[in-house]
């Protein structure tokens, strides 16, 4: 069955020496509206949208408007032939537009010719006589048929056709074609006249709309239309056997226009022999009618699937014909005006039960509560019956009957609950259940148990017939609790407001700093405690379906970082030291332009900062850092005198006379001006003292003259030059010699 609006399927199709209601061409390929040089498109635009703003956006695309189908607001549009489907394409494109697609044709094609069945089989299978037993109709009921037009000069449907409207190029309203007048027939044809055949629909009265030319086609336009125009002039039901492949918001929008004013629409289902959607048939507020034969079987032409709602007579279905004839026709053509016939009795049965001011929705609901469930499958509710539905014979319940297990062990649930809403049975020890009783119809059937998450399942129970339901309902977990204390880490006092949340669920410490997570699903949780000035802690804690986890937080205090800031200077002359590098052993930065530097984010603490740059001697100064706060440390560096050292010394004896030479240096060569101090000691005590200054090669000599043999040691006593510091560190001091006599 329909479960909402979705695409519709083929109206009804005919089968007999007179062809069906089908598209012309192949679905892949539609046949559209067209006339020497132009093809029709049909526009809807969105409610908002005005006339001038309308007409520009034809302009834009190149249609013309030819008419519009009031009550539903499509315009039938001309277009150049040949571009239907590229102009259907660019107002689709438009935002301003609601839909636009081409006017496909729909037309009768050949059927197979199939065995006749005695007059009228279909009346008796369907129990009209006991239907007009209890009402004949009414002749304010009226019918629209929309079809090839009806004979308006047959005996036995003359005097009931009461208005005709032609929305083809027929320059006729009368059925030339013959289709029309035998859907009429079934419908409403004179009943107790001694003349012809009985309609269904008995007293009703017929709407004699042609939608479909003389040749059996016509337009989605005109179904559209003859749909509304129907509507606003006082159709109850509205019978549709024909149809088309291709979904339609046109013929959407009409049908549930047509709705929406109270009326019944009955459409036919197709004669494809399959599944596939038929258009109007498919759309919700339609009633799709499949067929059946004498046997209470579907013929293998009839389509059916769940979106079909019902079944009617439709093999061999003997009718008036065009002409002032009778004879047989097949197809859902021919089931669908059964349906259409049975809704006029049903209209002077009901009453508006719902309170939405129409009976459309009652009238529906009581023929297809009350069809007999003829054990074919693909037809919904069954096949109709008019006794059931004019309430001249009760209408069988149903019931719903299932089991219900475990789902996580497939174990039976004894004592389980379940309802559609107005019944209600428990399940046994083995975990079935019957639901009794049940009125044909669509149920929301809800099991449930204590300590079981609910299910629900849709059910449709057909008259006399047992629907099977069963339910496999999940355990309902029994929720934990998380529950501790917060307290201080440095002096162990309750924390007060402090938030603690497994992830999903949060509470808050009270004034002894308890808190208490409620319903918690058993599993394992990351839970965090957390307050501001505290560092957040979070621990793992495992809670068991219906048990209790502790779970204590002990907070230390959130450090606030603070820093160090300052600048350095040269010693000498307190200008700027840039580039300068200080440090607190983990923490590094560098003096900028004006010399300053600041070291962020210092954790509060004790800390040996170094300022150093090369060519200064570096400078350490112990700090120390508050919470938040700022140390102001100012750094002095000394510039670093370049070092020299005595290379070398040595003797040089010279004739008589023995000399000393001393040389003087620095990492760059020798040194030129230095004073140098010497003082000579022989091995017999005695002592000199010398003073001399280096020449350009560094090189300071001295001459002790004739020199007697023995031991000396040459010893440097002091060395100074301006911009120069001794480093005695390096290079010789002192130095040995002995003289021998051999030397004199």
């Amino acid at each position: 069955m329909k479960r909402g609006i979705i695409a519709l399927a083929i109206a009804g199709l005919l089968i007999s020496s007179f062809p069906a209601i089908v598209f012309a061409d192949p679905p892949d390929n539609p046949g559209l509206v067209s006339g020497f040089s132009s093809e029709q498109i049909l526009v809807k635009f969105k409610p908002d949208v005005t006339l001038p703003e309308a007409a520009e956006i034809h302009r834009r695309v190149g249609g013309q408007v030819k008419e519009t189908i009031f009550g539903i607001g499509v315009q039938v549009v001309t277009v150049p032939k040949g571009q239907a489907m590229a102009k259907a394409k660019a107002y689709s494109a438009n935002p301003r537009v609601a839909y636009a697609e081409p006017d496909f044709v729909v037309e009768a094609s050949g059927t197979p010719n199939d065995p006749g069945f005695p007059s009228q089989w279909g009346m008796v299978k369907v129990q009209a006589p006991q239907a007009w037993d209890v009402t004949t109709g009414s002749p304010s009921i009226t019918i629209a048929i929309l079809d090839t037009g009806v004979d308006l000069g047959h005996p036995d449907l003359a005097v009931k056709i009461i208005s005709n409207k032609n929305f083809t190029t027929s320059a006729t309203m009368a059925d030339v074609h013959g289709h029309g007048t035998h859907v009429a027939g079934i419908a409403a044809a004179i009943t107790n006249n001694a003349i012809g055949v009985a309609g269904l629909g008995c007293d009703a009265t017929i709407m004699n709309v042609k939608v479909l030319g003389d040749t059996g086609s016509g337009t989605y336009s005109a179904v559209a239309s003859g749909i509304v125009w129907a509507a606003d002039n006082g159709a109850e039901i509205i019978n549709l056997s024909v149809g088309g492949s291709l979904a339609s918001p046109t013929l959407e929008d009409a049908v549930d226009y047509a709705w929406s004013k109270g009326v019944v629409v009955v459409a036919a289902a197709g004669n494809g022999g399959s599944t596939t959607p038929s258009y109007p048939a498919y759309y919700a507020n339609c009633i799709a009618v499949a067929a059946t034969d004498a046997n209470d079987t579907r013929p293998s032409w009839s389509n059916y699937g769940d979106w079909v709602d019902v079944a009617a007579p439709g093999a061999s279905i003997y009718s008036t014909l065009k002409l002032s004839g009778y004879g047989y026709k097949s197809g859902t053509s021919m089931a669908s005006p059964h349906v259409a016939g049975l809704a006029a009795l049903v209209f002077t049965t009901v009453s508006d039960e719902n309170g939405d001011g129409k009976v459309n929705d009652e009238v529906r609901n009581r023929i297809q509560a009350a069809c007999d469930n003829i054990g074919v499958s693909g037809i919904g509710y069954g096949r109709i019956n008019a006794g059931r539905a004019v309430a001249s014979a009760p209408v069988p319940p149903g019931a719903i009957t299932g089991q219900v297990t475990d789902a996580e062990d497939g174990s039976a649930v004894p004592g389980a609950q379940v309802t559609d809403g107005i019944r209600t049975a428990l399940t046994d020890a083995a975990g079935t259940y019957t639901v009794g009783d049940v009125p044909p119809g669509t149920y929301e059937v809800v099991a449930s148990k204590e300590g079981y998450q609910t299910s629900s399942l849709t059910v449709t129970v057909l008259s006399a017939t047992t629907a099977l339901a069963d339910f496999s309902l999940t355990k309902v977990l029994v929720p934990g609790v998380i529950t501790g204390s917060v307290t201080d880490a440095k002096d162990g006092s309750p924390i007060v407001g402090a938030a603690v949340t497994d992830g999903t669920r949060t509470a808050t410490t009270d004034a002894s700093g308890t808190y208490i997570i409620a319903d918690v699903p058993p599993g394992s949780y990351d839970v965090t405690a957390s307050k501001s000035g505290y560092e957040n802690s979070s621990l793992t804690v495992t809670v068991s379906e219906g048990t209790t986890a502790v779970s204590d937080f002990s907070l230390n205090h959130l450090i606030i970082p603070g820093s160090i800031a300052g600048s350095v200077t040269n010693s000498k002359d307190g200008s700027v030291v840039v580039g300068a590098t200080v440090t607190d052993g983990t923490r590094t930065t560098t003096t900028d332009a004006t010399g300053k530097y600041a070291i962020a984010n210092v954790p509060a603490g004790t800390y040996q900062v170094t300022a150093s740059k090369s060519g200064y001697a570096s400078v350490t100064s112990t700090v120390a850092v508050v919470s938040g706060g700022t140390a102001s440390t100012n750094f002095s560096l000394t510039p670093k005198t370049p070092a020299m050292w005595v290379e070398g010394i040595r003797f040089i004896k010279n004739g008589k006379n023995l000399f000393i030479e001393v040389r003087v240096v620095t990492a760059s060569g020798g040194v030129t001006g230095a004073q140098v101090g010497l003082m000579l000691e022989s091995s017999s005590a005695q002592v000199w003292n010398f003073s001399g200054t280096t020449d350009t090669a560094g090189l300071a000599r001295f001459k002790l003259g004739k020199a007697p043999a023995g031991g000396y040691v040459a010893t440097v006593t002091g060395l100074t030059c301006s911009g120069f510091t001794w480093d005695a560190s390096k290079g010789v001091t002192a130095i040995s010699y002995t003289l021998g006599r051999c030397n004199n």
